[in-house]
């Protein structure tokens, strides 16, 4: 009995000082969200109906962690006289700021509140139903010829200006910014289009109570030109039509891990509104003072706690690109979080001839995987300036928003992709596909390979078109071909990047049962008959 007391009393300092992130800041997990008075088969309470179809969509589920963490235990750390910023329900627990010590050991005291991560365990998903109409808007009818200006060489590096011209612009695409300041975009040239057609959708300050367009900080604002600016002939982003949502995450007068917390609680506030795509020109190594830095160690996409987040996101349907860092000739020298974070994009800098920038940050992450996933033009990159006038910069902070943009003009094109299989597919269009490595990653994607791409995988060489329903499916779908004699056919299983998976007999039209271990993801299903050759994206549960 002695020893285990011993046990604990070794732990216990060793556990506190593990859950402090910032002076006088703590933060805390929840054991479970029991009595929360949600159930994450009635989405409908805590999620929007747009974040739900983008589950839908993409054949995936709500779960616990969706749900909002329990009210009651927020409560009652309020009622101790806890001092609560931010709550996440992705990790379920809470940051407590301006806490003493000896307040924090006494909230540890409650039976609900742990120092370890909170295990969602098994509780399983709720698969909504796929919803009716399209998901995102069609291409415009004609080519735009858009006049790129500044933003002409960051444009054609990633042979962005081909999917334009294919009338792909992002546009029905909402598009998340978690950043800092956006000072003035509510009142400059490259944004007018965008807020004259209500596509500025909303805005959130995670650190103060300022109005995001008059705070100190244009970092948000640059950013956002990148992606979003439409002032033909001087300035255009990689999905000038795209709608977008703002957050400010970052406090640009300290560094502290309490920024972290902001950018989860904005992530999981994007994620409910219905957002697509992420972008995040913003990371995090070491904090004001020493106490609280990371070591490289840490960026293993599982340590920090904004890269266990950013980690969820593509399970929920996003793709997010993150900034790989500026760290490349600084001692850190390496990727920083959230780059390193699992199914992400990490988003190198090159320069216009398609050279690896000195100052970006390098792979791999720590448990080794390839890192960055991607490069972009980050160096001499054209952006809209605080003053009205343009400017070109340097840092992955313009790399990042660059790919995210030109992701949320692929996928307008291709909305029935799952997030993951469109950023494999990205990544697979980059030019060191190959031979990926510390430095470029996969290399600089060509958007114009990547359409091209899936529409090699999805041609119909012949006229009618394969129905399937339910898609996404789990266990068996329906299938009918239109025109085509009843009978027994072929059917082929292909993942996205082309190689077979399994074939199988079926009677058609009719109920087939889906090969058994087939694994859950996108697949092609090609069917050939006398008269024709079909395709289409079977999505499976």
């Amino acid at each position: 009995m002695k020893g285990i007391l011993k046990l604990v009393m070794l732990l216990l300092p060793s556990a506190l000082s593990a859950q402090q992130i910032a002076e006088n800041v703590y933060w805390i997990y929840f054991t479970d969200k029991n009595g929360n008075g949600y159930e994450f088969s009635q989405p409908g309470s805590f999620l929007s109906e747009r974040s739900i179809n983008r589950r839908a969509w993409q054949g995936l589920g709500v779960d616990l962690t969706d749900e909002p963490v329990t009210q009651d235990y927020v409560d009652e750390l309020k009622n101790m006289g806890v001092e609560v910023r931010h709550v996440s329900k992705w990790l379920n627990g809470l940051a407590m700021v301006n806490t003493s010590r000896q307040l924090f050991e006494q909230v540890l005291g409650k039976p609900f509140v742990d120092t370890l991560p909170w295990e969602p365990g098994t509780a399983g998903a709720y698969f909504p139903p796929a919803p009716a109409g399209e998901r995102f808007s069609p291409p415009l009818s004609s080519p735009p010829g858009f006049d790129y200006g500044i933003a002409r060489e960051q444009i054609n590096i990633m042979d962005m200006e081909a999917l334009h011209e294919r009338g792909y612009t992002g546009n029905g695409v909402w598009i998340g910014l978690l950043d800092a300041g956006f000072r003035n975009v509510d009142s400059l040239p490259s944004f007018e289009s965008m807020i004259s057609q209500g596509r500025l959708l909303g805005t959130r300050n995670y650190v103060s109570d300022s109005s995001l367009f008059r705070v100190v900080g244009n970092h948000g604002m640059y950013v956002l030109s990148i992606i979003g600016a439409e002032l033909d002939g001087q300035m255009m982003g990689t999905a000038p039509h795209a709608s977008f949502f703002l957050c400010m995450t970052e406090n640009i007068h300290q560094e502290t891990r309490i920024e972290e917390i902001a950018w989860i609680e904005a992530a999981e506030y994007l994620d409910s509104v219905g957002c697509d795509v992420f972008n995040t020109s913003l990371g995090y190594s070491d904090f004001d003072g020493t106490s609280f830095d990371y070591g490289y160690e840490d960026m293993d996409g599982r340590t920090t706690f904004i890269s266990r987040a950013a980690s969820m996101t593509s399970a929920k349907g996003i793709v997010a690109c993150v900034s790989a860092g500026n760290e490349g000739n600084r001692p850190w020298h390496h990727i920083i979080a959230p780059s390193d974070a699992f199914d992400v994009l990490g988003v190198g800098a090159v320069d216009s001839t398609s050279q690896v920038s000195n100052f970006s940050s390098r792979g791999p992450s720590f448990d080794g995987r390839i890192k960055p996933d991607l490069v972009a033009m980050g160096q001499a990159a054209g952006f809209q300036y605080v003053n009205g006038w343009l400017a070109r910069g340097n840092g992955t902070s313009f790399s990042s928003p660059l790919m995210a943009g030109s992701a949320a003009s692929l996928w307008q094109a291709f909305p029935e992709l799952p997030a993951s299989e469109l950023m494999r597919i990205i990544r697979q269009a980059g030019d060191r596909f190959g031979h990926p490595d510390p430095d470029y990653g996969y290399g600089i994607p060509s958007f114009s390979k990547a359409y091209l791409m899936i529409r090699s995988m999805l041609a119909e060489p012949g006229t009618g078109k394969m129905e399937i329903f339910p898609n996404p499916a789990a266990g068996k779908v329906t299938v009918l071909l239109p025109g085509e004699d009843p009978g027994e056919y072929l059917l082929h299983y292909y993942d996205m990047s082309g190689r077979r998976v399994t074939s199988q007999q079926a009677d058609l039209p009719g109920e087939v049962s889906l090969p058994a271990g087939l694994a859950g993801g996108a697949f092609i299903l090609e069917i050939s008959t006398s008269r024709n050759v079909y395709r289409n994206i079977l999505i499976i549960r």
